[in-house]
């Protein structure tokens, strides 16, 4: 229903964002290790998960879509909410999780608040063979950037070709399509 929000930043919270976008503010909930990195007026792609409950209505937000998916593959897990991924994605970046997960970490895991000894094993239990390899979600990230390009009307071929040459581990979805953009329009062009 709500794939990502684009827009400037209007204030940064410990756990959340205001994002300004179309004439509205809205409230993104996202990872502390994030917060940390953002500032207030900077411009932001967050993609996000929409969680309804009876009492609420919640915007979670992640830079990447990887991301994403994880926590949405934790708030499966019965037990697991939305509260309690956003603490794990808070303590641990995705490469470290999937490597307590792989180890069946218990002692690490069990740090997180809300976490004991039958949650972490449950956790490793439902994500073990479920979350993608890192090298997956490399692919993934490609794949979510070729749909895009296409999806803006430029033909397959030509937007592999130039992902091809651009495409960097390191660099944000949103600077890959900037780029991408970029040299595609410049095609079109001559």
């Amino acid at each position: 229903m709500l794939d990502f929000i684009k827009g400037k930043i209007i204030a940064v919270k410990l756990d959340r964002v205001i994002v300004q976008t179309g004439g509205f503010g809205y409230s993104i909930k996202i990872p502390l290790r994030v917060s940390r990195d953002i500032n207030t007026d900077d411009e932001i792609l967050l993609y996000t998960s929409l969680v309804l409950k009876e009492e609420s209505i919640n915007i979670y937000g992640f830079l990447e879509t990887s991301e994403r998916h994880l926590f949405e593959e934790l708030i499966k897990i019965s037990g697991i909410g939305p509260t309690t991924a956003m603490n794990i994605l808070s303590a641990y970046d995705r490469g470290t999780l999937y490597k307590i997960v792989e180890e069946e970490d218990i002692k690490s895991l069990s740090k997180i608040p809300g976490i004991g000894k039958k949650t972490a094993q449950r956790i490793f239990l439902e994500l073990k063979g479920v979350l993608p390899s890192l090298e997956y979600e490399k692919d993934l990230k490609y794949e979510d950037i070729l749909s895009a390009l296409i999806n803006l009307g430029y033909k397959r071929t030509d937007a592999k070709e130039v992902l091809e040459k651009i495409y960097q581990k390191d660099k944000t979805e949103e600077t890959i399509i900037r780029e991408a953009l970029s040299i595609l329009s410049g095609k079109d062009g001559k």
